[in-house]
């Protein structure tokens, strides 16, 4: 996945052009543009490498130098870039500077593999800077116009979890975390972390308006929220679940069976 911008910024300059060499050689595009200029370079054999090396030769000493000049050189221009972004305002002035910055490691790769693979060959290191110079320019100036262009796109934020409907029937100062509801009368008492309520209702019509709180009707009088229960509580052969308020609500045998597969009991 493409990071984006902000990303960027915010990571080590070190990660940041780890990150860009890591896409540049897994990208099948940059793949098939870096195989294609080392296949044209090398037919072609510029600076007199048709001379120096045979078809074989002179497309490993031109692959060498395309692939590791252009991943290394496009890393430097990118933490260049995206360093500069909020200190020059001018693209072209951040061109200038990335293409400064990114010409030194395309340089460094050119020259050494020159000096390696024709040993008796004299490059004039000016020359070879100047046209690395040039193209780092291109690819600066390119990676600067496809970042002006490039749609922004909105970082997903999720949405707040709907709050249960049942909490709608409380005062607004007793609305807050589901913990359970109990039988009173012919009253449900709808109880939260910050209260509770007396709400004229059947059970089964509350528990239908609990929405997506994960609960479990343990008795026939008391629902109960699972991230709600502390502990089980086990006395003269009966159960009932201690809540994180302290509140202990009895499990019925009827209700045991769902109580295991909710994993509330053993």
């Amino acid at each position: 996945m493409r990071k984006t911008k902000a990303q960027y910024v915010n990571e080590p300059p070190l990660h940041s052009a780890l990150r860009e060499m890591q896409a540049s050689l897994t990208s099948p595009r940059a793949l098939t543009g870096m195989a294609a200029a080392s296949l044209v370079l090398a037919i072609s054999g510029p600076f007199d490498t048709l001379n120096q090396f045979e078809l074989p030769g002179r497309l490993l000493y031109w692959l060498a130098i395309v692939v590791l000049s252009f991943v290394s050189s496009r890393a430097v221009a990118r933490v260049t870039l995206t360093a500069l972004a909020g200190r020059i305002q001018h693209p072209l002035q951040r061109v200038v500077v990335a293409a400064l910055a990114s010409s030194v490691p395309a340089w460094i790769v050119a020259y050494g593999v020159t000096l390696v693979a024709s040993p008796g060959v004299q490059v004039p290191p000016l020359r070879l800077w100047f046209y690395c110079l040039v193209v780092s320019g291109a690819m600066a100036a390119m990676m600067v116009v496809m970042a002006r262009t490039e749609p922004v796109v909105p970082i997903a934020v999720p949405a707040a979890p709907e709050p249960p409907p049942i909490l709608e029937r409380l005062p607004h100062p007793q609305r807050g975390k589901l913990l359970h509801l109990s039988v009173s009368d012919h009253y449900v008492d709808v109880v939260t972390d910050k209260g509770h309520g007396l709400v004229l209702m059947r059970l089964s019509d509350a528990m239908r308006e609990t929405g997506d709180v994960a609960g479990l009707q343990i008795h026939r009088g008391h629902w109960v929220a699972l991230d709600a229960v502390r502990q089980v509580v086990r006395a003269n052969g009966k159960v009932a679940l201690e809540l994180h308020n302290g509140t202990r609500l009895p499990v019925s045998r009827s209700f045991m069976p769902a109580a295991k597969a909710a994993g509330l009991l053993i």
